[in-house]
């Protein structure tokens, strides 16, 4: 049986570190069925953990409502960074995004550590066999 829902997702192109939330019509069997297709729209984060926000079932009236205003939101329907720029009260509309994606790294310097350790000892020991070599002869 096809249900109707509403989908809060993230949506990105919009600057580092930033996001806007939109909210989506969509239909399917349950509310993981309809995240999923939702996550796939263009612009959405689709890989974000937290890209759904909430997901809730609707009737069709709100559905038809929903949809008529993601026709009418230049956002949806830009093509490029100087048309987004031209949307009347845009900048409003841009949080930040609270999850980044990928955590940075902490280098680590105990491999490069090791690997100096182990080049000082070989020098060692080449020079003090060589050394013991010209003793005995």
């Amino acid at each position: 049986m096809k249900k109707y829902f509403k989908v809060e997702a993230k949506c990105g192109h919009v600057g580092h570190g930033k996001c806007i939330w939109i909210t989506f019509a969509t239909t399917g069997e349950n509310g993981k069925e309809a995240a999923r297709k939702v996550r796939d729209f263009k612009r959405v984060k689709h890989d974000h953990k937290d890209a759904i926000g909430s997901v809730k079932e609707i009737s069709f009236e709100e559905f038809m409502e929903i949809k008529a205003l993601n026709d009418i939101d230049p956002y949806l329907h830009c093509k490029n960074i100087q048309e987004q720029r031209k949307i009347p009260g845009f900048e409003g509309r841009i949080v930040e995004d609270k999850i980044e994606l990928r955590s940075a790294k902490k280098k680590d310097g105990s491999f490069r550590r090791k690997l100096m350790e182990l080049a000082t000892y070989e020098a060692d020991f080449v020079i003090r066999s060589y050394l013991k070599v010209g003793e005995c002869a």
